[in-house]
C-alpha cells in the first residue's frame, strides 16, 4: 500500500475527532440532536483549520444510516465513500476552478434530482468565494428553496468576497486559528500512534511554525520526520526545517547586554547565513523577548512548553534584565516590523534596528553566577495592577467633571533615574522647545498650551499652568495625553507625567455670568459651541 501523507491518514471523520473548533462542533451537534439541520452553511476562516473537514463530516453525518446522526458510525459503506470524495450523492467542487456560471448551473440541475442511495443531495463548494457575480446570482433562487432532499456547504478563506445575499441564506460558522497547545497535543496523539518519539522542543517550533493551522502542522511533521526518523530531537528539527538555532537569540541579546558591536554583527551574519526571512527573524526575537520576560516571574517559565535545559538558560540571561528593557526592545522590534514587510531590502532594516538598540540607553543589572537567582514577579505583576488602576481611573475622568487638580496622566510606577537631574528651572529654559515640537505634530493642542507655564515639578509629575479655562480644553488634554507625554520625553529625555491647572480661576464667576450679543456664553450654545470645536479639533478665532 502507497504511504499516505499524515494530514490525509489523520483527517477527522466523525465531530469527536476535530479540534481546536469546539463552538462550531458542538453547535451542529445540538442541531442534529434536535432535528434542526439549515439548509445552507458556510464555513469561514484561515486555511488548514478544519472547514472543508468539517463539510464532509457534517455531509456523513446527514446520510449516516442509523441514530443517533451526531454520533454516526464512520465505517459505513456510505460514510467511507463520502470520506474519499466517491460518493454520487456529495458532490464536492473547487469553487477556483469551478467559478462560471455554466458549472453552477449544472449543479442546480443535478441538485433536483433525489439522491441514489442517501437521505440527502449534497453539494460542498470549497473556496466559494472564487465564483463569478453571474455564478453567485444562479445561485440565490436555489439557494433559498432548495428541494427538501438538497444541501449547500461553503467554505471560503475570504468571507469578504462573498456576496451579503450568498451569506444570509446560510448558517454563518467562523472557525479559529488552532492554538499551539491543541496542536501540540494532537502531534503528540497522532506520534504515539505512529511509534514516533519526539522532544518538546521540537514540537514547540513545528506547532509555531503552522501558524495555527493544522494541516501545516502536520505537512511539517511529515517533513521533519523524513528528515529524523522515528526519534525526532530538536537539533535535527533545526536542520530539517532551516529554522534558526535558540542559541543564536541568546547571543543576540547577550550583544546588547554587553554593547558588544562586534558580536552583533556576527550574529545579524548568522541570521542572513541561514535563509530565514527578516521578517520570521524579528518575530522570534520578539518571541525571545516575550520568554525572557516570563522567565523573570516566579513559575512563570511553567507557561511556556519547553525542555528544562532551555528554561534554565532563559531564567540565566534574564538575570541580567530589568523588565523596562525588555519592554523598551519588544517595542522597538513590533515598530520595525511593518517597515521589513514594505521594504526592498528587509535584512537592512534588521540591521540597523538591532545597531540602534546597542545606542539605547538601558539598566542592565550585572550579576554574580555563583548567587543562586530567585526569580521575582513583583515588577510585572505591580504594572498589571497599576494598569487596572489607570482604567479605574479613566472611568472615574468619563463619569466626573474635571477638576482644576485632576490627573490627566497616572505616574507610571518604573521610573527612569535621568529624572534626579531635573529640577522645575531646567524644565522652564527648555519650554519653549516643548511648545515648539507641540506645535509640529499637534497643532490644536499647541494652541491651548500657548502661553502655558510649568509650575512645579513633584514626584517625576510637572504641574502645568493653562490660561485657559474651558472644560473642553481639558478634555482635549486628556484625549491627547499620551502624545503630550511622549513629547516631554522626547524633549527632556526622560519620561515625565503631568497635572493641569486651569487660568483665571478668580474671574471664573464673572466670565459665567457676562453674556454677549451673539449670545455665545449662553448655556445651551456654549455647549454646541464646545462640541464643534471638540469634534473638529479647532479653536474659536475673535
Amino acid at each position: 500500500m502507497s504511504y499516505r501523507v499524515l494530514s490525509l491518514k489523520w483527517r477527522p471523520n466523525q465531530f469527536a475527532d476535530i479540534v481546536g473548533q469546539d463552538h462550531v462542533t458542538q453547535t451542529i451537534i445540538n442541531a442534529f440532536k434536535i432535528n434542526r439541520i439549515a439548509q445552507g452553511y458556510i464555513f469561514t476562516g484561515p486555511r488548514g483549520v478544519g472547514k472543508t473537514t468539517m463539510a464532509r463530516v457534517v455531509a456523513m453525518a446527514l446520510n449516516a444510516e442509523s441514530e443517533p446522526k451526531h454520533n454516526f458510525n464512520p465505517n459505513t459503506v456510505i460514510a467511507k465513500e463520502i470520506s474519499k470524495g466517491q460518493s454520487l450523492d456529495v458532490l464536492e467542487i473547487d469553487g477556483a476552478s469551478n467559478r462560471g456560471i455554466d458549472e453552477i448551473r449544472n449543479l442546480r440541475e443535478q441538485i433536483k434530482f433525489a439522491p441514489m442511495n442517501s437521505n440527502f443531495k449534497i453539494i460542498i463548494i470549497d473556496e466559494v468565494h472564487m465564483l463569478t457575480n453571474q455564478a453567485f446570482n444562479a445561485l440565490l433562487r436555489t439557494l433559498e428553496e432548495p428541494p427538501i432532499h438538497g444541501k449547500f456547504i461553503f467554505c471560503t478563506t475570504d468571507i469578504h468576497k462573498v456576496p451579503d445575499t450568498i451569506i444570509s441564506r446560510c448558517q454563518r460558522f467562523d472557525f479559529n486559528r488552532i492554538s499551539i497547545e491543541t496542536i501540540i497535543d494532537r502531534i503528540n496523539y497522532i506520534l504515539n500512534n505512529e511509534k514516533i518519539k519526539i522532544d518538546i522542543d521540537s514540537l514547540q517550533i513545528i506547532a509555531r511554525k503552522a501558524d495555527g493551522s493544522m494541516r501545516d502542522a502536520l505537512s511539517i511533521l511529515d517533513q521533519v520526520i523524513s528528515y529524523c526518523g522515528d526519534d525526532i530531537v530538536y537539533k535535527n528539527t533545526v536542520s530539517a526545517l532551516g529554522i534558526v538555532p535558540i542559541d543564536l537569540y541568546f547571543n543576540y541579546t547577550k550583544a546588547l547586554v554587553e554593547k558588544d558591536e562586534k558580536l552583533m554583527l556576527q550574529v545579524l551574519k548568522r541570521f542572513t547565513h541561514f535563509g530565514v526571512p527578516a521578517i520570521e527573524v524579528v518575530k522570534s526575537i520578539g518571541n525571545h523577548i516575550r520568554n525572557m520576560l516570563y522567565a523573570k516571574i516566579a513559575d512563570g517559565m511553567e507557561f511556556l512548553e519547553m525542555s528544562n535545559d532551555n528554561k534554565k538558560k532563559y531564567i540565566k540571561h534574564s538575570k541580567r534584565w530589568k523588565n523596562d528593557d525588555l519592554f523598551k526592545i519588544s517595542s522597538v522590534i513590533s515598530e520595525t516590523s511593518p517597515y521589513i514587510n514594505r521594504s526592498e531590502d528587509p535584512y537592512l532594516i534588521l540591521e540597523v534596528t538591532s545597531l540602534k538598540l546597542l545606542d539605547m540607553k538601558m539598566n542592565f543589572i550585572y550579576y554574580d553566577e555563583s548567587i543562586p537567582y530567585e526569580p521575582k514577579n513583583n515588577n510585572i505583576e505591580s504594572d498589571i495592577k497599576e494598569l487596572k488602576n489607570n482604567d479605574n481611573q479613566n472611568e472615574k475622568l468619563e463619569s466626573n467633571p474635571i477638576d482644576i487638580n485632576n490627573e490627566l496622566v497616572n505616574l507610571d510606577e518604573s521610573i527612569d533615574e535621568n529624572h534626579s537631574i531635573f529640577d522645575i528651572k531646567k524644565i522652564k529654559d527648555n519650554w519653549n522647545k516643548f511648545l515648539e515640537r507641540v506645535n509640529v505634530k499637534k497643532p490644536s493642542i499647541a494652541s491651548i498650551l500657548e502661553g502655558s507655564e510649568p509650575l512645579k515639578i513633584n514626584n517625576f509629575v510637572i504641574e502645568i499652568k493653562i490660561n485657559s479655562s474651558h472644560d473642553f480644553h481639558l478634555d482635549m488634554l486628556e484625549n491627547n495625553a499620551d502624545s503630550i507625554r511622549i513629547i516631554l520625553k522626547e524633549i527632556f529625555e526622560s519620561k515625565f507625567d503631568f497635572t493641569i491647572i486651569k487660568g483665571d480661576q478668580d474671574n471664573k464667576e464673572e466670565k459665567e455670568k457676562s453674556k454677549d450679543i451673539g449670545g455665545l456664553h449662553d448655556d445651551n450654545n456654549k455647549v454646541i459651541q464646545d462640541k464643534i470645536v471638540n469634534l473638529f479639533d479647532g479653536e474659536i478665532i475673535n
